[in-house]
């Protein structure tokens, strides 16, 4: 794996508004092509860029198809990598149970980014690739930042806005997880940030004084009628104690791919939903958000992170949800639990 380095302060650049090529929050960083270009220009410290992809039909995990621009020197992860680690017979979709598709147990999680080069103290990049887009980048960033990873930058718009602003690519990538681990254990000392990751038993305990529990996936999921969105479980409706965003593709601008351009109009439709309260705004209150298995709920994690929000991702979604069958689930503006 080649690395690539960038400057001690990041290429920083003043911040004037929430479409700044840099949003600086804590470990977290939205960042643009132009300041990814940046950093990669200088030569004082390493970074390690990472490709979020996952197979599909059109688009296949093949390193050496070059159909696939990729960014030199990156890693091509799926984010089943941190889900399942070598053991592809279980990325995603081939879950069998809703713990298939959860992060791995801390311990083994951060042997797995070991593996593959990447430490506490390293600087990541995570860029998105087409079709797959923001989504698993999203996945893969908020892994990153709860195993805890320091410091973690999310190319805004991924390999689409890297191409469009004019940078060179490569037809050949290295993937993670097809070589042997040569790590038996970590060696580094890793604080896992456990407060970016809600529960089954956290949910199931909500109330309105601790957080609030938002559902961002598609109309039809949520008010039950389309039980096929996947293909591992057919269950819908939505957990009682949630609010309905919309779909996650309405934190995404869809010409673009770019979550930042957004960020403004997001906030204030939340604020309009009653999301956005004084209570989350002032930190009192965290935004808890779910999809069906936790990548799609990534991406508004990363959303409520930029605008300074507290923040968790519910991993076990939907489908952990809804495989207990004494949770209640409801269905349209209908409350019953399913037996």
């Amino acid at each position: 794996m080649r690395p690539v380095t960038v400057s001690p302060d990041g290429g920083r650049r003043s911040i004037t508004s929430l479409e700044s090529s840099i949003l600086r929050l804590s470990d977290f960083q939205l960042i643009d092509a132009l300041a990814l270009e940046q950093l990669l220009e200088s030569s004082h410290e390493q970074c390690q860029l990472i490709e979020a992809h996952f197979s599909s039909a059109d688009h296949p995990l093949a390193g050496n198809d070059q159909r696939s621009p990729h960014l030199p020197g990156a890693l091509q992860m799926h984010p089943s990598y941190l889900e399942a680690g070598t053991d592809r017979s279980k990325y995603y979709p081939n879950y069998d149970h809703p713990s298939d598709g959860n992060l791995l147990p801390d311990h083994e999680l951060t042997l797995a980014l070991e593996n593959v080069g990447i430490f506490p103290d390293t600087l990541v990049v995570v860029y998105g690739t087409d079709p797959d887009g923001s989504m698993a980048a999203a996945r893969l960033t908020w892994a990153l930042l709860y195993a805890g990873v320091q410091r973690v930058r999310f190319l805004d718009g991924g390999i689409r806005s890297w191409i469009t602003h004019g940078n060179e690519t490569s037809p050949l990538i290295e993937i993670a997880g097809t070589t042997p681990n040569p790590l038996q254990s970590p060696s580094a000392e890793w604080q896992i940030r456990s407060e970016f990751l809600a529960t089954t038993d956290e949910v199931s305990r909500l109330n309105s004084s601790h957080g609030k529990l938002i559902d961002v996936r598609r109309r039809d999921e949520w008010d039950g009628t389309n039980p096929n969105q996947y293909s591992f479980f057919s269950k819908a409706g939505h957990i009682p104690s949630a609010e309905y965003q919309g779909d996650w593709k309405n934190l995404v601008d869809q010409n673009s791919d770019k979550i930042g351009p957004l960020l403004d109009s997001v906030a204030q439709r939340w604020r309009d939903q009653g999301i956005l309260d004084a209570n989350v705004a002032s930190g009192k209150r965290s935004l808890i958000f779910y999809c069906g298995t936790g990548w799609r709920s990534s991406i508004a994690f990363l959303v409520a992170l930029s605008l300074g929000l507290r923040a968790k991702n519910y991993d076990d979604g939907f489908y952990g949800w809804s495989w207990d069958e004494e949770n209640e689930i409801v269905y349209g503006e209908t409350t019953r639990a399913l037996r």
